[in-house]
Parts: structure tokens; sequence; C-alpha cells
């Protein structure tokens, strides 16, 4: 399949008028966007990757997050990060390909409000939200911040991100995740702590996100080894254990 973006002026037009447009997006398919403007307003790329579909065999749709980050992932990684963040790309590919999963996703039939259109089809918040709020997006970067090839299992990172929908939020919606060697340096003591039976939930993953970024406000984390952010988060985590 061809990927294809969403040109400036259907996707300005599209976001401008979801208030009266909204219910539409609750409907089978996607025809009405050509009806809409007259003409298809996607325009082809240059890529060119095998068809692949994303999985919707979950009632609970958040349950297919880690296969669907690997579906993704596996055949876009060739993406630049400057790619990845534009808008017209994602919301070209939850208008078209992945039209049905967008809907199963993030439940639109449910609720067709324009906010939720909004947030999961295009970007709705600011740059770095967006990017793990869009439908399509989310995936990618989801994989991008954590597959890590050096691994056994390069998905063992994005495997526990994917466990909550917090995970996400507070691991990769932060500053620091610009840098991938600091963000797979914290989850990788995310993974230490529980293995030695620390509490690691959703409290404690955003309580060390926040050590995190105060850690930040103290050292250059940019130019501290891996481990030395690894061990800092650990010591962080029994810390809380033993409190």
């Amino acid at each position: 399949m061809k990927l294809v973006f969403l040109e400036d002026d259907s996707l300005f037009a599209l976001k401008s008028n979801l208030p009266t447009l909204c219910d539409k997006f609750a409907l089978r398919d996607s025809e009405w966007i050509t009806v809409y403007f007259g003409r298809s307003p996607f325009i082809e790329t240059k890529f060119l990757v095998e068809d692949f579909h994303l999985d919707m065999s979950q009632d609970k749709p958040e349950l297919t997050e880690f296969e669907n980050v690997q579906r993704l992932y596996n055949n876009l990684s060739f993406l630049s990060a400057s790619q990845a963040s534009d808008e017209r790309l994602w919301a070209g590919l939850c208008l078209t390909q992945f039209w049905k999963y967008t809907q199963y996703r993030w439940k639109i039939a449910e609720k067709c409000t324009p906010t939720n259109v909004k947030n999961h089809f295009f970007f709705g918040h600011s740059a770095r939200r967006s990017l793990t709020r869009n439908a399509i997006a989310r995936l990618w970067w989801i994989g991008r911040f954590t597959h890590d090839k050096s691994r056994k299992d390069p998905y063992e990172l994005t495997r526990f991100v994917c466990e909550s929908s917090d995970y996400i939020m507070h691991i990769l919606e932060r500053n620091t995740s610009n840098n991938l060697m600091i963000t797979r340096a914290f989850i990788s003591a995310l993974l230490t702590a529980r293995e030695e039976g620390c509490p690691i939930n959703t409290d404690t993953v955003g309580e060390l996100s926040k050590y995190l970024n105060l850690l930040g406000g103290t050292y250059i984390l940019d130019f501290l080894p891996e481990s030395k952010i690894y061990d800092k988060i650990l010591d962080k985590a029994r810390s809380i254990k033993a409190s």
C-alpha cells in the first residue's frame, strides 16, 4: 500500500468544521470525505509498503496496543522523526487505511464528540502530546521510544509500557523522552525494580517520572551515562518500597 497524507487546506477545513462534521466520523467508511471536497484530498507519498492490518480482535481495544505497536512499527520504522511528526501523514492514514481501527481503538461511535475525533484522527494537543494521542502516530512513537534491538526481545520495553495508558502518558509525554537513552534507562530500571518486588503501578511510575524531571534540574541528563540514570531510578524505586 502507498502511504498518503492529507493536504493542508483539507486538514484545516476538516478540523475547523468538526462541530458540524463530527457524526460522519462514526460512519462505516470515509468515502464521504471525497464527496465533501468534490475530489480526493489525499496525496500519495513515495513510500510503498506491504499491506498490513491492525488487530481489532479484543473487546477492550487497549489490549491490542502492544501487538499493534509491533505491526505498525515493523512496517514503518523507516520513517524519520521529522516525517513521523507531521500531522498530515497521520491524519491521512487515520482517514484512509486505518479508519476502522481508529474508530475501534477510541470508540468513536460511542464517543463521537469533536474533541474525541480531533484528538485521535488529527492532532488535538501540543506537538508532544498529539504524537501519543493520534491513533496511528501513537503506535509508531511508542515503538520509536521503546524498541531496542540490542535486547534479546527488542520489544521487551514496549510490552511494559503498553500495560497501561498511564505508563505511556507518564513516560512518553515528558520532555525527557526526546532522548532514547534516557527513556530506555528509565524503563529498564522499572523492570528491574518490579523483579525485586517493588510496587510498580501507575502511581509509582508517575512519581518516578517526576523524580526523573527533578534529576534533569540537577544534571544534564543527556550527558549522563545510561547506567547512572538506571541506578538513580532504581534506587528511588527501592526507597519508595522501603517507605
